[in-house]
């Protein structure tokens, strides 16, 4: 996996702070893969209830931020909702951080 643990706090501790203590993070994509290298940060996020796309566009910017502007791909996924394709494939491919 290619975070450093100060990346995996931030982004745990943005998710927690908006989302709430109980959201999954889970990296997907091509940060999994030690071997790659450069590529953004897939990110799904698992809450009990949905939010707003609003709030999704504003915690998306918050972590580009606190990360030194990478970019980052955010998706959130309530755990009520059926999953889309690309939220099934990092549910079957990611990694819980």
């Amino acid at each position: 996996m290619r975070l450093t643990d100060a990346e995996i706090r931030t982004i745990k501790s943005l998710v927690a702070e908006h989302l709430g203590a109980g959201a999954e993070v889970r990296l997907f994509g091509s940060r999994v893969d030690d071997r790659v290298r450069g590529g953004d940060i897939d990110l799904l996020v698992t809450v009990p209830e949905p939010v707003p796309s609003m709030a999704e566009l504003r915690r998306n910017a918050a972590l580009e931020a606190a990360l030194g502007d990478q970019r980052v791909d955010l998706l959130i996924h309530a755990g009520t909702d059926t999953p889309r394709p690309i939220e099934r494939i990092a549910y079957r491919e990611g990694v819980v951080i």
